[in-house]
């Protein structure tokens, strides 16, 4: 017999969840649309949560129950918070001065009402029968691809044949989602006005996620690469498709994705904890910018010089990056653990301070004005298109390094760090070396993601190179997976590219940070694809209990 008190905590984090982003204002940023994607949230979550206990149950009955339970949950739920809101609107009042973006639009796009019959009071009834349907149907979805993609410990039969189905939703994801994206195209439907295509983001977002776990899923080398070429030619295709927004957001994604690999690497690779990484970035855009400017320092007092180009300035400003990195690296060889975070936090603090106040060098909080475009052959690509297609060269190079790194000896000797510094030196481990190579490797990464990063803002600042910079990188590996190359990923799309849907609410970042690490640290503190090393780490006692059932 199914005991409903299984269900009610994953049922209580969904309704969390679904509060939140109510009371952020996303039914008024999306529209009508908003229904469909709380709905999604409904069935994402019960898939996430069912998993284990449909694995562990193998029954259909309690994942489809459970699936039904969470989604009426949450359809009576923010039913009865959409009620309650629209009572205070009809009678001429503000729900709270701190949901300021809680209007009535936002209570028009739930129900299906205009803002005139929300003010009117009308009956909302319909919709939010609509919107409890909805909610169910989502759930019961959500449970019955639990069942399906559950990892089932003891071979029962059709365990197979369900793995089999499990493998082929999951390849076929990616491709779902581009195909939706590309009707949106086609209907020409979009949320938000002819440059900000909401929905259109929301939908490329689902898609690169679903091209990770696809390609994690993937079982054979002969499948990766097969897998690997064709969403490869969809994501080279992707920037024409896109508009100006969406680019512009993507690009983003892709030099956040540059950073996050580096810090990856200090982080993940060698377990030392860095929260002035941003220095290297700011390093890396000052020294394109100062020896490319037109204004600049140098090249105002070297008229031979000239000024370099993107393309020679680029391998400069990674060799400063290299050289900062070692320079931090010597004076903390000795130091661990939280020692090593305030310090290598106040040396990102010192390069900020000293752009400001090195006012006839960096030009102070002036910044530096009027940088060069990228051109290659001829093309201009300072646009974001441009910036987006050099964003994935320059990330797809360093994961590619990265994981030639993580499986070398030195890939090993950092992860021999990570995990215990006197044992790995009592082996043989060289502590200096390996640890100022993760330093000036990291450091090297960033460097390179700061220039391209100055190319595509034109204009640079200090107050671009702040200690939040750092704060946003290291989340992003930490929500992503610590030591995953998809984690990362995943990562700078969750935290850089989702907050540009919620735009509106943008003084609530911060917030959402702090909460997504929260819920991530309870839930998940592997992250959302980890390496398969650290999940070990972390489940040692499931997995000792999966191989023993399957014995």
């Amino acid at each position: 017999m199914m005991n409903l008190k299984q269900f009610l905590r994953p049922a209580l984090i969904t309704f969390g969840v679904l509060l939140y982003l109510n009371l952020l204002g996303l039914p008024r940023t999306l529209g009508a649309p908003a229904v469909t994607l709380f709905a999604f949230v409904v069935g994402l979550f019960s898939l996430g949560f069912l998993r284990r206990s449909a694995g562990a149950d193998g029954s259909v009955l309690v994942s489809l129950l459970g699936g039904l339970f969470i989604g009426l949950f949450n359809g009576i739920g923010i039913a009865l918070v959409t009620t309650l809101f629209a009572s205070f609107q009809a009678a001429g009042k503000r729900v709270n001065e701190i949901f300021a973006q809680v209007l009535p639009e936002h209570t028009g796009a739930l129900t299906g009402l205009t803002k005139e019959q929300v003010l009117g009071g009308a009956d909302i009834i319909p919709g939010l029968s609509k919107l409890l349907i909805f909610f169910s149907l989502a759930g019961l979805l959500g449970g019955g691809i639990s069942y399906l993609l559950a990892k089932r410990p003891s071979r029962q039969s059709g365990t197979e044949s369900a793995s089999l189905v499990r493998h082929w939703v999951t390849m076929a994801l990616p491709f779902l989602f581009f195909g939706l994206f590309m009707l949106l195209k086609i209907e020409g439907i979009e949320i938000g006005g002819s440059e900000e295509n909401v929905l259109g983001l929301f939908l490329v977002f689902l898609f690169i996620g679903a091209s990770l776990f696809a390609f994690r899923e993937a079982e054979s080398g002969r499948e990766k690469i097969a897998l690997s070429l064709v969403l490869l030619v969809l994501i080279i295709i992707l920037p024409q498709l896109t508009d100006l927004f969406q680019n512009a957001v993507l690009g983003a994604v892709a030099i956040f994705i540059v950073m996050g690999l580096g810090l990856n690497v200090v982080v993940g690779y060698a377990g030392l904890l860095d929260l002035g990484y941003v220095a290297f970035f700011g390093i890396g855009a000052y020294t394109f910018a100062l020896l490319s400017a037109p204004q600049s320092y140098v090249v105002l007092n070297l008229p031979a010089f000239g000024g370099l180009t993107f393309w020679s300035g680029l391998p400069v400003a990674i060799i400063v990056g290299v050289f900062a990195g070692i320079l931090l690296g010597i004076p903390v060889l000795r130091m661990r653990g939280d020692y090593l975070a305030i310090v290598t936090l106040g040396f990102g603090e010192i390069i900020r301070l000293l752009f400001v106040n090195l006012r006839d060098y960096t030009g102070g909080p002036g910044g530096v004005l009027n940088l060069p475009s990228p051109i290659i052959f001829g093309f201009d690509l300072g646009n974001p298109k441009g910036i987006l297609y050099l964003g994935m060269i320059f990330a797809a190079i360093v994961a590619f390094l990265t994981m030639r790194l993580r499986d070398s000896r030195l890939g090993r000797s950092w992860i021999a760090l990570r995990e215990d510094e006197d044992v790995a030196q009592a082996m043989g481990i060289n502590l200096v070396s390996i640890k100022l190579l993760a330093f000036a490797t990291g450091a090297a990464f960033a460097a390179g993601a700061g220039a391209l990063y100055a190319s595509r803002q034109v204009n640079i600042f200090p107050d671009n190179f702040t200690l939040l910079v750092s704060i946003r990188v290291l989340s992003l590996i930490i929500i992503g997976g610590i030591g995953s190359f998809e984690g990362v990923v995943l990562g700078s799309i969750a935290l850089i590219g989702l907050p540009e849907v919620l735009r509106s609410v943008d003084e609530y970042r911060i917030v959402a940070f702090g909460f997504l690490l929260i819920v991530m640290m309870i839930l998940r503190p592997e992250g959302l694809l980890p390496s398969a090393r650290r999940q070990r780490e972390l489940h040692t006692d499931e997995g000792a209990q999966v191989s023993a059932s399957g014995d």
